[in-house]
C-alpha cells in the first residue's frame, strides 16, 4: 500500500514535470530528470509486483531479474545522468559506456548463471561485485568533478543543486547491500529509498525552480537592456562585447562563438553558422566559461554586459 501511494505521488511529479518541459523544450536538464523519474516509476512497480508466483505467463528467470534485479537498470541511468543532466563533461566516458559495467554483470548473473544454479540468493550477493566497484569509482569522481567546476566558478547554487541530485540517487547503490548481504525485506528497502529520493527531490526541485527563475530575470533584464542599447548605439554596444572577451583572454573564434551566443543562438545552430560540430561548440564555450568565471549561458551574458 505504501509502496503504490509512492508510485501514485511519482507519477504525479512527472506529469507535472512533464508538462513544465513542453513549456520549456530547451531546459534539457529537466528532460533527464523526467528520464530519471520514469525509471524510478519502473523500479518500483517492477519491485512491488514481482516475483509473482501467480503469474504464470513469465518465466521465473524474468520475474527475479524485474524484482529483485531491475534497480540495476535505474543504478545504469545514473552515470548518463550526472554526464548529461548535470553538465559535467569530465564524466563523457562514464556517460557514454557506464552501464556497460551495471548492466553485464546483471545480465550474466540473473540470465546465465541463476538459470544455470538456481541460486537466487547466491545469484543476488555476487552479482553486485562488478557494479559496486563501478559505483564507487563514478560517485568519487562526480563528487571530485562537482568540486573541481565549484573552485573554477564558485558558483554555490550549481553547487548545491548537484550535491542534491548525488544525494537522492546514491542510496540505490547501496540497496543490494541490505537485500543481497543483510536479507532485509524489500519493502523495507524500496520504502525507505523512495521516501529519501522524494524529500531530496523536492529540495532538489525547489533549487531548480529558483535557479531557473533566477536566470528568467537575468535574461529579461539583459533582453531590456538590449532593446535599448539596439536603438541608440548597437555598435558601441559590440566594442563593448570585443573589450571584454579580450580582457578574458578568448581567442577569435571563442569570440564569434560567445557573440553568437548572446545573441540566443542553440550549440547546434552555432555549429552551422561555424561549420563545426556542436560537440566542438561545447568545448569552446567550456573554455569560455572558465575564462569568465562563469557556469551558465544565462550568466555569460549577464557578465558580458557589466
Amino acid at each position: 500500500m505504501i509502496i503504490f501511494v509512492i508510485i501514485i505521488v511519482e507519477i504525479s511529479i512527472l506529469f507535472n514535470q512533464w508538462f513544465i518541459y513542453l513549456t520549456r523544450p530547451r531546459e534539457k536538464k529537466r528532460l533527464y530528470h523526467l528520464l530519471l523519474l520514469l525509471l524510478l516509476i519502473f523500479y518500483n512497480l517492477a519491485e512491488g509486483f514481482f516475483p509473482d508466483k501467480r503469474v504464470d505467463v513469465i518465466p521465473d528467470v524474468l520475474q527475479n531479474f524485474l524484482g529483485y534485479g531491475f534497480g540495476y537498470v535505474f543504478a545504469s541511468y545514473c552515470p548518463i545522468f550526472f554526464y548529461g543532466g548535470m553538465e559535467l563533461e569530465e564524466l563523457r566516458f562514464h556517460g557514454k559506456f557506464g552501464f556497460l559495467f551495471i548492466l553485464v554483470p546483471v545480465i550474466v548473473f540473473y540470465f546465465m548463471v541463476y538459470p544455470i544454479n538456481h541460486n537466487l540468493s547466491f545469484t543476488r550477493k555476487f552479482v553486485y561485485i562488478i557494479p559496486g566497484i563501478y559505483a564507487i569509482t563514478i560517485f568519487v569522481t562526480a563528487l571530485r568533478v562537482m568540486f573541481k567546476h565549484y573552485r573554477c566558478y564558485r558558483d554555490k547554487g550549481v553547487l548545491q543543486e548537484r550535491l542534491l541530485v548525488f544525494l537522492s540517487v546514491f542510496p540505490i547503490s547501496v540497496t543490494p547491500i541490505f537485500g543481497g548481504w543483510m536479507g532485509l525485506d524489500k519493502w523495507i528497502i524500496t520504502t525507505t529509498f523512495n521516501i529519501g529520493f522524494l524529500l531530496v527531490n523536492a529540495i532538489y526541485m525547489r533549487q531548480v525552480v529558483w535557479l531557473s527563475r533566477s536566470e528568467q530575470d537575468i535574461l529579461l533584464e539583459l533582453s531590456n537592456n538590449a532593446l535599448t542599447i539596439s536603438t541608440v548605439a548597437p555598435a558601441t554596444q559590440q566594442e563593448i562585447y570585443l573589450k571584454k572577451c579580450q580582457t578574458w583572454g578568448l581567442t577569435k573564434r571563442e569570440i564569434e562563438i560567445v557573440e553568437l551566443v548572446a545573441k540566443g543562438l542553440e550549440y547546434k545552430r552555432i555549429g552551422e553558422q561555424l561549420y563545426i560540430s556542436d560537440k566542438t561548440v561545447k568545448k569552446h564555450v567550456q573554455n569560455i566559461f572558465v575564462k569568465a568565471g562563469v557556469s551558465t549561458r544565462s550568466l555569460l551574458i549577464h557578465a558580458l554586459n557589466k
